[in-house]
C-alpha cells in the first residue's frame, strides 16, 4: 500500500502546486471530478496510462510517481548506439516509453501483491 500511498500524495502536491482543485484536474486529464478524490484516498488506484497523463499535464517524468525509482540521467550504453542520431524529441520519447514501460511493470507487481495477500 505504501505504493499507492506516494503516488496519492504526489497527485495532491502536484495539483496543489498549479492551485487547482481536484475538479480543475479532474477536467484536464478528461476524468470524472470524484476519480482524482478517489486517487488522493487510495481509494482507486490509478493505472499507468493515467499516471503517464499526470505525468505529462505537469511535465514530469513519470517516474516521480515511483519512490526509488529516479529518473536516470545517463542513458546505458546498450541504449546509447541504438539511439544515436535520434533528435532530442524522439530520444525524449524513447525514454519516457522506457520510464512508462517500468512503471507499469511496477503497478502490475503491486497489484500481485495485493491479490495474493487476499488469499
Amino acid at each position: 500500500m505504501v505504493l499507492y500511498e506516494h503516488i496519492a500524495a504526489t497527485i495532491r502536491r502536484l495539483r496543489t502546486e498549479k492551485g487547482w482543485s481536484q475538479e480543475k484536474l479532474a477536467q484536464q486529464i478528461g476524468e470524472p471530478a470524484n476519480t482524482v478524490s478517489r486517487w488522493e484516498t487510495v481509494t482507486y488506484k490509478p493505472s499507468a496510462e493515467q499516471l503517464e497523463k499526470l505525468a505529462r499535464l505537469f511535465s514530469q517524468s513519470i517516474t516521480i510517481f515511483f519512490p526509488g525509482m529516479e529518473q536516470q540521467t545517463a542513458v546505458p550504453s546498450a541504449l546509447l548506439s541504438a539511439t544515436r542520431g535520434l533528435k532530442p524529441a524522439e530520444l525524449k520519447a524513447v525514454i519516457e516509453y522506457a520510464e512508462f514501460t517500468r512503471a507499469r511493470s511496477i503497478l502490475k507487481m503491486a497489484a500481485g501483491k495485493r491479490s495474493r495477500g487476499r488469499k
